[in-house]
C-alpha cells in the first residue's frame, strides 16, 4: 500500500495547537478594567516670595511636579500589605480582590525621597539619604559639632501621597463598574528663605545652608512626621546682581517643642574662600509657605582680603597625588 508523505505545515500547526490548549494557565487573578483609580492631584503651592526664581539653586523645590506614576497599597484589616500594584500620575485599573482596604498612594520616581517598611502602615517611612563626606566635613567645620550622632540628610523633595479606606465588592450585573476617587497632596513643608542685603554677591562662587532640629523622616501610614532630629542640608541661590541670597526649601517638619533650630550658611567665593554665618529661625517656622528672612547684612570681601561681615573658615593647602589614567 502507498503511503501517503506527511504535511510537515499541517503537523507544526496541530502541535501548536496540542501544546496551547494543553499548557495554558488561568492567571490567578484577572486584571478588571471595570475597577478604576481615579486620582486627583493637589500640585499648587502658597508661598510668600518676596524674589524672582531665575537662578538656578539646584533643587526645584517652588513647584510639585506631576508624577508619571503612583504605587498603590492595599492594606486589609490586619494591617499588613496585601496587594500593590502601580497606575498612571491620573489613575487606571485596579487589580485587587474584592474586600475592605486601607489603601495608601504615594507618587513614584521622587528624585530625593526613598520609602522604606511597606509591609505595614505604622512602618512604611518616607526619607533622604546622609549627605556627602565633603559636606558633612563643611558642616562639621562651621557647626563645630564633630562627632555628633545626629544625622545630616539631604532636604526632601514634594512627595504626593493619598489614603483611604475602600470597599471593592465582586462585581455583578448589581455592581458591573466602580470608580475609586482619592486625593493626592505633598506631606512635605514648603519654605522660602532669604538673605537680602550682601554687600560683595558679586564674589560669591557658591552657596549652601544646613537647617538643625528637623524631622528625619515621615510616616505616611500614619501621615504624621517622626520624633527623631537631623540636619537638612540644600543649595542656596546667589543674586549677584541685586545682591541676595534666596532659596525654597523643603523639609518633613521642625521637631515638636522647644527645640532650637539653627540656620548655618556656607558661602565660597570665587577663590574657594569658605564663609559662614549662623542664626537662630526658631521663631520664624510658621505655617507652610512661609517666608523666613535673615536681616542682617553680610558683607563679604573681595578674594584675597579678610574682614568681611562673616567668619572665615579656611583649610591648609595640602599636596595631593593622582593617578590620571592614560590612553
Amino acid at each position: 500500500m502507498k503511503r501517503k508523505p506527511y504535511n510537515l505545515n499541517m503537523l507544526l500547526i496541530g502541535l501548536c495547537c496540542f501544546s496551547f490548549l494543553s499548557c495554558h494557565r488561568m492567571p490567578l487573578y484577572v486584571l478588571e478594567e471595570a475597577v478604576r483609580l481615579d486620582l486627583e492631584l493637589n500640585l499648587d503651592l502658597d508661598l510668600d516670595l518676596d524674589f524672582d526664581m531665575d537662578v538656578d539653586i539646584g533643587m526645584d523645590a517652588a513647584s510639585i511636579r506631576q508624577p508619571e506614576y503612583f504605587k498603590a497599597l492595599f492594606y486589609p484589616s490586619s494591617g499588613t500589605l496585601g496587594y500593590s500594584q502601580f497606575v498612571e500620575g491620573t489613575g487606571g485599573a485596579i487589580s485587587t480582590p474584592p474586600g475592605t482596604y486601607e489603601l495608601l498612594l504615594y507618587a513614584f520616581g521622587t528624585e530625593y525621597i526613598q520609602i522604606r517598611g511597606e509591609a505595614s502602615l505604622e512602618t512604611i517611612e518616607a526619607f533622604t539619604s546622609d549627605i556627602s563626606a565633603s559636606k558633612m566635613k563643611s558642616y562639621q567645620k562651621l557647626s563645630s559639632t564633630k562627632g555628633s550622632d545626629i544625622p545630616i540628610v539631604y532636604t526632601p523633595d514634594h512627595l504626593l501621597v493619598a489614603r483611604g479606606t475602600v470597599t471593592i465588592p465582586e462585581l455583578s450585573d448589581e455592581f458591573p463598574t466602580l470608580i475609586l476617587q482619592a486625593s493626592a497632596s505633598s506631606i512635605v513643608e514648603t519654605y522660602s528663605f532669604e538673605v537680602p542685603s550682601v554687600i560683595g554677591a558679586e564674589y560669591i562662587e557658591s552657596a549652601e545652608a544646613y537647617v538643625t532640629n528637623q524631622a528625619r523622616s515621615y510616616y505616611i501610614g500614619r501621615m504624621e512626621p517622626s520624633t527623631e532630629p537631623a540636619t537638612i542640608w540644600f543649595p542656596v541661590g546667589v543674586d549677584r546682581t541685586k545682591g541676595c541670597l534666596y532659596t525654597v526649601f523643603n523639609t518633613f517638619g521642625k521637631l515638636p517643642g522647644e527645640s532650637e533650630s539653627l540656620l548655618h550658611i556656607l558661602i565660597r567665593d570665587t577663590q574657594g574662600q569658605e564663609y559662614h554665618l549662623s542664626t537662630d529661625i526658631t521663631g520664624q517656622f510658621g505655617d507652610p509657605g512661609s517666608r523666613i528672612v535673615m536681616d542682617e547684612q553680610v558683607v563679604v570681601p573681595p578674594p584675597g582680603e579678610t574682614g568681611g561681615g562673616i567668619a572665615p573658615v579656611v583649610d591648609p593647602w595640602d599636596d595631593e597625588i593622582v593617578d590620571v589614567p592614560i590612553g
